[in-house]
């Protein structure tokens, strides 16, 4: 989605710097351009976009101006090292015209607020609700957008399988977008009318300061497991990042899994000033003037039922849905749509109505066939909770495919083994975007937390680990695909590679009708 620049006319940079000390009135040819985007990234960049060269984690964009110029940047915001440097104009050549290369000191920092002022700070506009948490971020971020748009909210999304509304969803490259690219799409969704926001909120987002607190009214926090250690380094700094979404004070309602250690350690000690939700299943739950509370679960073939206690009534919930994490994941989007006022029985009947998310538990079946289930789980508690879902719902016995990707936290592999020995009947081992590691070092890494891995089958090939344990598997068995979910791509080396296991799977079903 890209707007023509028509829309833009409305942004000045000369009004958005000069709240940053830069005044450009001296310099009419950069004050009266027309410009489109914020960028950092030139591979977004087109003709008459800025280009704000910040000084990243990975890469230096200061190295990429000249690239920007000849791509038809109007302007380039150059992060630089000395604050007396700041607002300094340079000129460098272009094709067509000298282009100007303004310094900002520590742009990196300022570049949320930055964007939020150029694009005229178009969360003021929008009810923004932010999910963080290791597991369920993209599930509940659906959930709620579909609760919303039955009671006709207009909700859009931004997070790992896109932005936009749910029925037209365009792919995005990292869960959270950058500061730029976010206020963008912000001001795309107020242009379309759009009342609701529901994103996915990573850790990195939260800790790069691509995401800060007071962007949303709503925060949600799912869940705390092992993930991103690579880049954390220790439980205590991971989850120091989540933390963040919550801004302390009144501004913003908070929601919390209740039955998750960190959530109840938060608890404790929670700022008297900001109102919070709390969700889950223990008895606990109720002990807080507001809460939301699933009892008496049962697990049938078609999803679950539950009964569902709130601080403000009860009522009987249907879902097709699977597993108990996923009636963890309704339970916060349960609890933000009661912040919208929408009623008990409304809520009820639009979740009836709801079908699983691509790739997220997303279970496929044929008569007298077994069934499968591909989900997107790719870390030890994910793992875990996948296999615990597919349990309740199986009568016969449990396979698992799955692999760990590769150049990424290497101490997760051995506890996914022992995890996938432990809760399931039969395991295969195999390939998830192995990238430029050798997939036999991941194997035997995985294999090290198995007590008898002479049990369990290696296949690289994904595909063919796919079919073999679709092929095999009894007729009253699950097959749990962990790990790709809705991803249409396996990484090798440093390539994508087309990769559907969804529709592989559709494929297979499909062949063995005609057999």
């Amino acid at each position: 989605m890209r707007n023509s620049p028509m829309l833009f006319e409305q942004f000045s940079i000369a009004t958005a710097l000069a709240g940053f000390g830069v005044t450009l009135e001296n310099d009419k040819d950069i004050a009266e351009l027309t410009t489109a985007n914020l960028v950092n990234d030139t591979r977004e960049l087109e003709a008459n976009d800025i280009f704000c060269a910040v000084v990243g984690h990975e890469q230096d964009g200061r190295a990429f101006i000249e690239t920007a110029i000849v791509n038809g940047a109007a302007l380039v915001l150059a992060q630089c090292q000395h604050s007396q440097q700041h607002g300094n104009i340079t000129w460098r050549k272009s094709h067509e015209k000298p282009v100007a290369v303004i310094q900002f000191y520590q742009l990196d920092r300022h570049l949320f607020a930055l964007a939020k002022s150029y694009y005229g700070c178009p969360q003021d506009k929008l009810k923004m609700i932010g999910i963080t948490g290791t597991n369920g971020k993209t599930s509940t971020c659906q959930l709620v957008a579909k609760l919303l748009d039955a009671s006709d909210k207009q909700c859009a999304v931004i997070g790992t399988n896109g932005f936009g509304r749910l029925n037209q969803l365009i792919a995005l490259g990292n869960t959270t977008p950058g500061p730029t690219k976010l206020h963008r799409l912000l001001s795309e969704f107020v242009q379309d009318d759009v009342s609701h926001v529901a994103m996915e909120v990573s850790s990195h987002g939260l800790s790069q300061g691509r995401v800060c607190a007071d962007l949303l009214d709503v925060a949600v926090f799912t869940n705390l497991s092992r993930d991103h250690l690579d880049y954390h380094h220790t439980m205590e700094d991971y989850a120091q990042a989540k933390w963040k979404i919550f801004t302390g004070n009144a501004k913003q309602l908070a929601i919390l899994n209740g039955d998750d250690d960190c959530a109840a350690q938060w608890l404790k000690d929670w700022p008297s000033e900001q109102p919070v939700i709390v969700y889950g299943f223990g008895e606990h739950i109720s002990q807080y003037s507001r809460y939301v509370k699933a009892n008496n679960i049962l697990h049938l073939l078609h999803g679950v039922e539950f009964e569902l206690e709130t601080d403000c009534g009860s009522i009987k919930i249907c879902s097709p849905l699977m597993g108990d994490f996923n009636v963890s994941n309704l339970l916060a989007a349960i609890s933000v749509a009661l912040v919208e006022k929408i009623s008990l029985k409304n809520i009820a009947q639009a979740i009836t109505t709801m079908t699983p998310i691509d790739g997220r538990m997303e279970a496929f079946s044929q008569e007298n066939k077994t069934t499968t289930v591909v989900d997107y789980a790719h870390t030890p508690d994910g793992l875990l909770q996948a296999l615990a879902a597919c349990r309740q719902h199986c009568n016969g016995q449990l396979w698992v495919v799955f692999g760990c990707g590769g150049d990424r936290d290497k101490g997760k592999r051995a506890l996914m083994g022992k995890i996938a020995e432990q809760h399931a009947q039969h395991v295969i081992i195999t390939n998830d975007n192995p990238r430029t590691e050798m997939p036999e070092m991941i194997v035997r890494d995985i294999l090290a937390g198995c007590e008898n891995p002479e049990k369990i089958a290696v296949m690289l090939n994904r595909q063919q680990a796919v079919t073999s344990a679709i092929t095999h598997a009894g007729c009253d068995d699950i097959v749990l695909l962990a790990g790709k979910g809705h991803e249409d791509y396996i990484i090798l080396g440093t390539e994508k590679h087309y990769y559907n296991e969804r529709e592989i799977v559709r494929q297979q079903y499909q062949q063995e009708a005609i057999s």
